[in-house]
């Protein structure tokens, strides 16, 4: 099995590599050029402050956790920092001896830091101190999830995992399927009271129940085609959404679609092709396309309503829905924020130096990101109105 680094402009690099094309550095599309806009309001930086050493590898997804007013961020060395979110002044640090695989995890009290060794480490939120430390036996990229008691991950190696949230000890796990070649990257499992429903690299959406482990549906988001490995990828490395009764579920190379949960019966399909998270609000979902468009689609017909463009190529994160607008970072370090209205770009801010990879988190009314370099910066989310005279 191979796996390709997927995150921004590393994609396309990889697939010309692998696809025996001669081509040159050079033919792989340039990032968009940043045009001027007319702002509606400028954003602010609130704080920044470093999570420890960089990623020198220049693959991990390094992603922040917000839990309880505390920003906690882990550095590709195993460097814990727990930053206040209001004031970026630092509550905890915790070293922990393992080679990080990806961003940070948690719920319910925990912190989740996952080793490219196997190990997940649990911390609790509030001192930084160890839970339990257990080793899973294959790498998780996707930051995990934790809640009824239990922690679920996905593994690289195809499996879904359930832990005990109190002991870390393994409930259950099932596996699916892995191509000869997929995109460097899991999806983060959707936990719920009674069922957890996760993605997979065969293109499948699977949901099962969550004390026993018994499948409950399975699902194809979409199904390989093409001749080669590389264009038979289908990767579901997008986080599903449930709202209302509907699952929400995008495939690389794939579609988009929306499934009703009771009968797991298809409600529509749309062609389209991304491994970031979905974001969403009462009537819309927002997606960020593996080409850097940033798109809006109504939730009851799977119909476009936008798209925004300008970002392409930038190494476009999954975008976060905050009040009327959407914000989506870049591989320049770069803030962006659209109207949720229409996709025009209404501010735009640079808070970090290096590339950001996962979506802005929203932490109160701050927007917290983190970049290759270690750095994390807190920006004011939303225009801030003037006190009446």
């Amino acid at each position: 099995m191979m796996r390709i680094e997927w995150l921004g402009l590393g994609l396309l690099a990889a697939v010309v590599a692998l696809s025996g094309c001669s081509a040159k550095r050079d033919h792989v599309e340039p990032p968009a050029r940043l045009a001027d806009i007319s702002a509606s309001f400028t954003p602010r930086e609130v704080w920044s402050s470093s999570a420890g050493s960089s990623d020198a590898t220049g693959l991990l997804a390094l992603t922040p956790h917000v839990s309880e007013g505390a920003v906690i961020a882990v550095d590709g060395r195993g460097l814990v920092v727990a930053h206040d979110s209001a004031t970026g002044a630092v509550r905890w640090k915790r070293e922990l001896d393992l080679q990080v695989a990806g961003g940070v995890g948690g719920g319910a009290g925990l912190v989740i830091v996952n080793g490219r060794e196997g190990e997940i480490v649990a911390l609790d939120a509030a001192s930084g101190e160890q839970r339990w430390r257990q080793n899973i036996g294959s790498v998780a990229y996707a930051p995990a999830v934790v809640g009824a008691g239990r922690v679920a991950l996905r593994g690289a190696d195809g499996r879904l995992m359930v832990l005990d949230a109190a002991t870390g000890e393994r409930r259950w796990a099932d596996t699916r399927p892995v191509p000869p070649l997929s995109l460097q990257g899991t999806s983060r499992p959707l936990l719920l009271e009674d069922a957890v429903i996760a993605g997979f690299d065969n293109g499948e959406l699977a949901a099962y129940a969550l004390e026993q482990g018994r499948k409950l549906f399975t699902v194809n988001v979409a199904l390989p085609k093409g001749r080669s490995e590389v264009e038979r990828m289908v990767d579901v490395d997008s986080t599903p959404i449930l709202d209302r009764g509907v699952i929400y579920a995008l495939a690389y190379q794939g579609r988009l679609v929306a499934i009703d949960a009771a009968s797991t019966q298809l409600i529509w399909s749309r062609d389209l092709s991304g491994f970031s998270d979905l974001a969403h609000d009462r009537a819309n979902l927002y997606l960020t396309d593996a080409h850097g468009t940033v798109m809006a689609i109504d939730k009851r017909s799977g119909k476009p309503l936008w798209n925004q463009d300008a970002l392409h190529a930038r190494g476009v994160t999954a975008p976060a829905r905050v009040g009327d607008m959407v914000v989506v970072g870049d591989g320049e370090g770069y803030l962006h924020w659209l109207s949720a209205e229409d996709g025009r770009l209404l501010a735009r801010l640079r808070p970090l130096s290096s590339a950001i990879v996962g979506a802005p988190r929203l932490a109160g009314e701050l927007l917290v990101v983190q970049g290759r370099d270690g750095r994390v910066a807190a920006v004011q989310a939303l225009p801030v109105t003037a006190p009446a005279p």
